[in-house]
């Protein structure tokens, strides 16, 4: 078990990039606090013998993964859509009308592949492995074209609301 002082200067020297880390993939920072906490809370139970930066980082990196794997897909959807979540602030978003418009911008503007791994990532609900693996393509590839499905829904929604 690591010495209380010795935990103290891991927390000292690691929090600042430990929380921006999780801000980044979850874009919400009440939660990002939230794992950091945990991960030191572990560390001072004694679950983690060797702490170190990197060993840090890939426990925020982990426990963010899990957090955005446990949300519901309305959340998820609404993490992805946003561009700025403090821009909506209705807690029904996105709405009927809005999923209209999004299968719309899906439909007119994505190649048929992305078409397909975003209906697939969506409706279906199946993971980046399952994917790849029903169409024969990598699981980069499926990060790729939904991606790039991410950027184009932001870009229109956006214009959108111009």
């Amino acid at each position: 078990m690591a010495k209380k002082d010795e935990i103290e200067l891991l927390f000292r020297n690691n929090y600042k990039g430990m929380l921006s880390l999780a801000v980044r993939l979850l874009h919400n920072e009440e939660a990002a606090r939230d794992i950091v906490h945990d991960i030191f809370a572990s560390i001072l139970a004694g679950k983690a013998e060797y702490a170190t930066p990197s060993y840090l980082l890939t426990g925020v990196r982990l426990a963010c993964l899990k957090y955005i794997r446990s949300l519901s897909t309305r959340e998820r959807l609404h993490r992805l859509y946003a561009l700025d979540l403090h821009e909506i602030e209705d807690e029904e978003w996105p709405d009927d009308e809005d999923m209209v418009r999004i299968n719309e911008l899906v439909d007119n503007l994505l190649p048929e592949q992305t078409k397909r791994i975003v209906r697939l990532r969506f409706n279906s609900q199946m993971k980046y492995k399952e994917i790849a693996d029903a169409l024969s393509i990598s699981e980069v590839a499926v990060y790729k074209h939904l991606r790039h499905a991410m950027n184009v829904l932001r870009q229109n929604l956006n214009n959108d609301e111009r």
